[in-house]
């Protein structure tokens, strides 16, 4: 269930029904039926704040939350970025009926600068709409909407100056490898550095990105 945190509390209350008893009711049917489904929830609100203003019932929240994941915005996990680049351009490409093999590495650059505040229904919506427009096999930072063209601000960039050199080395990094799409033996070359120590440096993040997943 999509954006659970939007529901109505009437709607809540239904749904809290169904999942204490397992039994549904068709419209203009008389008898319940058994059901036995597992559900998974998604919002981008804060539940528990919405619990405390008594816009979210507490009894669903504890009933929808027995295992909570918490997924960072994806300006903050760049390094999906050419994963979910792929998946869309041959979603689209399919859709649209046209021979689309990726995109051109400064479309990437681009893209990879990006702050991406719609998260990935934006960048969704930013591939779906390069597809349509390009008249090639490669999307070029042309064919990207106009609000990837102009100059964009990053706000999280703002706050770059505080940060440890350990965490700037690794969002450089991150970026690096999005602007190559993905590939470590070039990314290696850019920074300067040989490729087991890229490995071993992403290892370390991979690790710590774990560690920290594991405390939520």
């Amino acid at each position: 269930m999509d954006e659970i945190g939007e529901l109505s509390l009437p709607a809540q209350a239904k749904l809290l029904r169904v999942l204490q008893s397992h039994q549904v009711q068709r419209v203009g049917s008389h008898t319940p039926r058994s059901i036995d489904v597992r559900v998974v929830a998604a919002t981008h609100r804060n539940l528990k704040d919405m619990v405390r203003e008594g816009r979210f019932r507490e009894d669903l929240y504890y009933r929808l939350g027995i295992v909570n994941i918490t997924l960072p915005n994806l300006g903050a996990r760049r390094e999906d970025l050419p994963l979910l680049q792929r998946y869309f351009i041959e979603k689209f490409a399919a859709e649209y009926g046209k021979s689309i093999a990726g995109l051109t590495r400064r479309a990437q650059t681009r893209l990879a600068t990006y702050p991406w505040p719609g998260n990935i229904r934006e960048l969704e919506s930013v591939i779906g709409n390069a597809c349509m427009m390009v008249d090639g096999s490669v999307v070029d930072i042309d064919d990207l909407p106009e609000s990837l063209l102009g100059p964009f601000s990053d706000d999280s960039s703002k706050d770059e100056m505080l940060l440890s050199l350990e965490e700037l080395q690794r969002r450089h990094i991150l970026r690096v490898l999005q602007a190559v799409g993905g590939s470590k033996h070039r990314a290696a070359e850019i920074l300067g550095i040989g490729r087991a120590t890229l490995y071993q440096i992403l290892s370390k993040m991979k690790e710590e990105n774990q560690t920290a997943s594991a405390k939520l």
